[in-house]
């Protein structure tokens, strides 16, 4: 589904050049979900938006390709990047109030989505917008569909960014951090969300995370980044049950065990 290989990218300074990412390559499968994990800084959302062609202007990918049904996306026009993004690639990203427009009805910016890839009457907009929110378990879509972003709490405002990610049914969707500005409280609804809608459809997902349990939970396979470098890859069991990297088994040495854990073993005596 996506093959990136030597992947590598600068942020040009006034003195010179800065390397975020270095030779980064690994693969997401057809119909699998992918994590991608590391500390902050680590380089996972330089990736992600290297991938995507949303570097701001002081980046530029100097090596590489990331081949995505039959495109390279690194080497793509702006036309080609604008009929695959959202129509063939959904886009999750980490805060939701920083993807929508503040000052469009949320109805508006359906029908911008919708339209950006098929024609289609407002009526039409309205039913499929509707039948979108409701699928990602919004309540009072016709009430959300007539406000504005700001009317919105973090987890509805979550929820509407990935009804729009999903509008066109695309094959492959990459959500960065997508519970990061979430209360804890909701970060696992939203993650349940994500699951459902991947699994429903069967999408691939690329998975941008700092967290190994959400990895282990909704993954099948994970990319280990550190410093700006993939140190890391294979399925889930294999890297989480028998790590190689000495970096691998300082991020599984750090995950806290569970709380159900500690209390089992607190009742048990264990």
């Amino acid at each position: 589904m996506l093959t990136v290989s030597g992947l590598t990218t600068e942020f040009r300074t006034r003195v010179s050049g800065v390397r975020a990412i270095e030779d980064i390559s690994f693969d997401v499968p057809q119909g699998v979900a992918v994590g991608l994990v590391g500390e902050t800084g680590s380089g996972k959302s330089v990736t992600i938006r290297s991938i995507l062609g949303l570097l701001p202007a002081t980046g530029k990918v100097i090596g590489g390709s990331a081949e995505f049904d039959g495109v390279d996306l690194i080497r793509a026009n702006r036309s080609q990047l604008r009929s695959i993004r959202g129509r063939r690639i959904g886009f999750v990203a980490q805060n939701p109030f920083g993807s929508l427009n503040p000052i469009l009805s949320i109805e508006k910016q359906f029908a911008n989505v919708i339209r950006a890839h098929r024609t289609m009457s407002k009526a039409d907009v309205r039913a499929v917008a509707l039948e979108r929110l409701e699928s990602v378990q919004v309540r009072g879509p016709e009430r959300v569909l007539r406000g504005y972003a700001h009317e919105l709490s973090g987890g509805m405002a979550q929820r509407v960014v990935i009804a729009l990610a999903m509008l066109h049914d695309p094959p492959l969707v990459i959500a960065d951090e997508p519970t990061t500005a979430l209360d804890v409280t909701v970060q696992r609804q939203i993650l349940d969300l994500i699951d459902g809608q991947i699994s429903a459809g069967n999408r691939s997902l690329l998975l941008v995370t700092h967290d190994l349990g959400v990895v282990a939970q909704y993954c099948q396979r994970v990319v280990v980044m550190k410093s700006g470098s993939v140190v890391e890859t294979g399925a889930v069991a294999d890297v989480f049950g028998d790590p190689r990297h000495p970096y691998t088994k300082q991020l599984l040495a750090a995950v806290p065990p569970a709380p159900w854990s500690r209390a089992a073993k607190e009742v048990t005596g264990a």
